[in-house]
């Protein structure tokens, strides 16, 4: 794996508010078109741009093709919720299928906005995104930002687009944007930014920190590379899949190129969107009335137990998350300890935490803040 074609960050000058980024920032990264600024709220300056990383992966050799029409979509959705269904099984029994390539990753890495905090810097945090969102998820607006949250106690961050979402390459939907791959180049990503040094002293510990899709994207950053990351937060995901195909269902899914905005025209109809309706997004996503409906936003073959792993795992989970609790996390038990206890069995320090009125998007819901305070307690009482 390496990275190709873009203009280094270290000949890159420029200043962000409050914080001299270019003069303090160094790092293998290389981003084409680096644009400057700052977090929502202002709390981390930051630099954003496309990264080229090459990677290769063994993924799987899918027997499907793009859907042709919208009831065609709609009926492969009802096949996988259907009981009994073999429709996965059918679906990745082609074989392996070898793949490799040189891709785009929009990404944005920032660090607190003041000098005394940025010279304070230890601990990288590595954030991935869900399956629905792209990067902003974590940026979202202020009073839902997490990179905020993290800057102010004294984190860097680095956030981006998955393989095919926003504004990273979107190549094969159906061969090539898999779990595998995925997993490949989060590894690049992570291999170069513990090369970062801000005001000369270098990156401690990476953190992988993930949301649902992008928790089992770090889990099987885990699985693979057992060193990538110093410690753990999971939201946003349980042991438990028993509400999934009743929320995929509600996803009311599209072909993204049938979208009516127009904005993802070009793309294979393999790429795939969410509804345009608030209910699309309320049944699996939010919890009423714990939300501001205009804030609203328009990977299983990795999860697995990780014995080798001793580091510090956190796990939250909204109180009424409907993809992977069916809308109460405390039954029949605490979902969040069931997974870390599950999961992470040689974890020296585990953390669980069901934040309260919150659906699946626990980053935008009123409680946000609470959450966030959570998980970056637990890495400040683990020492990271």
């Amino acid at each position: 794996m390496r990275w190709t074609n873009a203009l280094a960050l270290s000949v890159f000058l420029y200043a962000v508010h409050g914080y001299d980024l270019a003069a303090n920032l160094e790092t293998p990264l290389r981003f084409s078109n680096p644009s400057s600024g700052t977090s929502v709220e202002g709390k981390a300056a930051c630099v954003s741009g496309k990264i080229a990383v090459t990677a290769s992966a063994s993924n799987t050799k899918l027997l499907l093709k793009s859907p042709a029409s919208q009831p065609e979509l709609t009926q492969t959705t009802v096949d996988m919720a259907q009981a009994g269904s073999d429709y996965m099984q059918r679906v990745t029994s082609g074989g392996p299928n070898p793949v490799s390539g040189t891709f785009q990753i929009y990404s944005q890495l920032c660090v607190p906005n003041n000098d005394t905090a940025a010279s304070k810097v230890q601990t990288l945090q590595f954030l991935s995104h869900g399956g629905t969102l792209d990067h902003t998820y974590w940026n979202f607006a202020p009073g839902y930002s997490y990179v905020d949250a993290a800057a102010a106690a004294g984190y860097a961050t680095f956030i981006y687009d998955r393989l095919g979402t926003g504004l990273s390459d979107h190549p094969d939907p159906n061969q090539v944007v898999q779990a595998a791959l995925q997993v490949e180049i989060a590894h690049a990503l992570i291999q170069g930014l513990r090369k970062v040094r801000v005001q000369g002293k270098g990156v401690q510990k990476v953190v992988g920190v993930g949301h649902s899709a992008g928790s089992a994207l770090t889990l099987g950053v885990v699985g693979k590379y057992l060193r990538d990351f110093d410690g753990l937060v999971f939201t946003g995901i349980s042991a438990s899949v028993e509400g999934v195909a009743i929320a995929q269902i509600s996803f009311n899914l599209l072909p993204a190129p049938l979208d009516p905005s127009g904005r993802f025209r070009g793309l294979d109809n393999g790429y795939l969107t969410q509804g345009n309706v608030a209910q699309d997004f309320q049944f699996p996503f939010y919890r009423y009335p714990e939300y501001d409906l205009r804030k609203l936003l328009t990977f299983g073959s990795v999860v697995r137990p990780q014995p080798g792993f001793t580091g510090p795992v956190d796990v939250v989970l909204g109180q009424y998350d409907n993809v992977f609790c069916s809308g109460n996390c405390s039954y029949p038990a605490d979902q969040a300890q069931a997974f870390v206890t599950a999961l992470f069995p040689a974890s020296l320090h585990k953390g669980t935490y069901l934040q309260p009125r919150a659906g699946h998007l626990i980053a935008q819901h009123y409680t946000a803040n609470q959450g966030f305070a959570h998980s970056l307690k637990f890495l400040k009482d683990s020492g990271l």
